[in-house]
């Protein structure tokens, strides 16, 4: 008789707490993205990388799409260090080898129509974390704030993306 009791009180344990349990909907990563807080907001975009070899400059781009005609591109750029391996690279106002962090906004791709730049008081902190050169694969994280640019507004209004990352393959 014991041994039934148990059976049916946990079964019923089993019963209701696998009902207890609520599917969460997980929005899939993409392979390859770059994502952080763009001030306050969830932000995940696809990304991409490309490595001047000759310059030695590496830039790492997220690209925005709303379904509109505009479409923003946030751009991130490091002089890659000539010691190996590639370990940390920081950016910021001070470093001469730093590429400022951009914001673009482009009208059909091609036009334009509003810009922002990280400049001296508004740094780009970026870490790489992971470099592939075989599979041709960067990581890394960021923190950059910046300013709008004066030809858009003479206001300065500032976009922010913290706690960034990113892993994008590059060409």
């Amino acid at each position: 008789m014991k041994r039934v009791l148990y059976g049916v009180i946990a079964s019923l344990v089993l019963l209701c707490g696998g009902g207890a349990c609520t599917p969460e909907s997980v929005q899939p990563q993409p392979e390859f993205y770059v994502k952080a807080n763009k001030d306050g907001t969830a932000w995940l975009v696809p990304g991409s990388g490309v490595y001047d070899k000759a310059q030695r400059e590496f830039y790492v781009f997220g690209a925005q799409s709303d379904g509109s005609a505009i479409q923003a591109y946030l751009r991130l750029g490091f002089t890659v260090p000539s010691e190996q391996p590639l370990v940390t690279v920081v950016q910021s106002p001070t470093t001469l080898s730093s590429i400022p962090a951009t914001w673009t906004a482009l009208l059909g791709g091609d036009v334009l129509v509003d810009g922002y730049t990280a400049d001296s008081l508004s740094g780009t902190q970026l870490l790489i974390t992971r470099l592939d050169t075989i599979q041709k694969v960067v990581e890394g994280t960021f923190n950059t704030a910046l300013r709008r640019d004066a030809p858009w507004s003479q206001q300065g209004e500032m976009i922010r993306f913290t706690e960034g990352s990113f892993r994008v393959r590059y060409q």
